[in-house]
């Protein structure tokens, strides 16, 4: 054993290359290795060093750094001898390297902030509602690409996920849609789901006349109608009627053939965080007057 450790080998040594500090705007022409391969040469005891200590230290580049002290876009010569033999113990002999540089030419991109768009579906369980919108952090993103890739779109969309049997509100990490030649930053969001238990309820809503001219008078019969509709249990209380809008459009009206007649109504305006069924009654009777 003593003399297998005083002994001198020669070995293949395998360096991991990760990369560091890459600006958001920069892209690669070519891929980058993810390793270098070694030769060296050293004593038995130093060579099951490399084996136990250094198995998996990567050799560290940092790509700002690089691009800012060096004309060049290539890492050769004297140069990436000395990086790789920082890596090595003193009494290693490099022998040789593979690959012999490293290319790391680049194009700087152009930028483009794009609102985010969520794609996907989301299922409640039985007896749930969503209550209110979906909110995405960061409610946008920056795309890198050529200017015409840019121009292409206009929002990014997330991956078209299906989230099942939600029962609660939650905040879940939804990814960003890839497009070719198009880089997000960040390409990762988080989507708020908010979601309540509902129960039903209803309200009452005056009927009102659109278009109506101003030498006219109408009244309805009855003068209101009850809207039913689900809400969550957290908002059940803050229901206005105010915040119901129900009407008959005059220039339906003057339209019938028979001006005693009744006629449906319609519910243009509601919260959006409630779900609504159709007006009862869904028609009124109504009469017309003269000012």
């Amino acid at each position: 054993m003593m003399q297998i450790y005083r002994q001198k080998f020669e070995v293949t040594y395998v360096i991991p290359l990760k990369y560091v500090n890459i600006p958001d705007s920069v892209v690669f022409e070519t891929e980058l290795p993810t390793v270098i391969t070694t030769r060296i040469k050293d004593d038995g005891a130093t060579l099951f060093r490399y084996y136990f200590a250094k198995r998996n230290d990567s050799l560290e580049i940092d790509i700002r750094k690089m691009i800012h002290e060096s004309q060049s876009q290539v890492i050769q010569g004297r140069v990436f001898e000395q990086i790789i033999r920082g890596k090595l113990f003193l009494s290693s002999e490099l022998m040789s390297y593979s690959p012999a540089q490293l290319s790391y030419a680049y194009a700087v991109l152009q930028q483009k902030k794009l609102a985010v768009i969520y794609d996907g579906y989301i299922n409640l369980a039985a007896g749930y509602i969503i209550d209110g919108d979906f909110i995405t952090y960061p409610d946008s993103v920056i795309a890198y690409g050529s200017k015409a890739s840019l121009d292409t779109i206009s929002f990014a969309h997330t991956v078209g996920d299906t989230i099942d049997n939600v029962t609660s509100s939650r905040n879940i990490t939804v990814a960003i849609k890839p497009i070719r030649g198009i880089r997000f930053i960040p390409n990762k969001v988080e989507l708020s789901i908010p979601v309540d238990e509902f129960t039903s309820k209803e309200i009452e809503v005056p009927v009102t006349c659109v278009n109506l001219p101003n030498n006219l008078n109408i009244r309805f019969f009855p003068s209101t109608v009850k809207v039913p509709f689900f809400v969550g249990l957290k908002r059940h209380n803050e229901i206005k009627p105010d915040d119901f809008k129900v009407i008959v459009d005059y220039d339906e009206i003057k339209n019938l053939e028979d001006p005693s007649s009744s006629i449906p109504v319609r519910l243009i305006t509601s919260p959006d965080y409630i779900r609504t069924k159709l007006p009862i009654p869904g028609e009124v009777e109504f009469v017309l007057e003269k000012e």
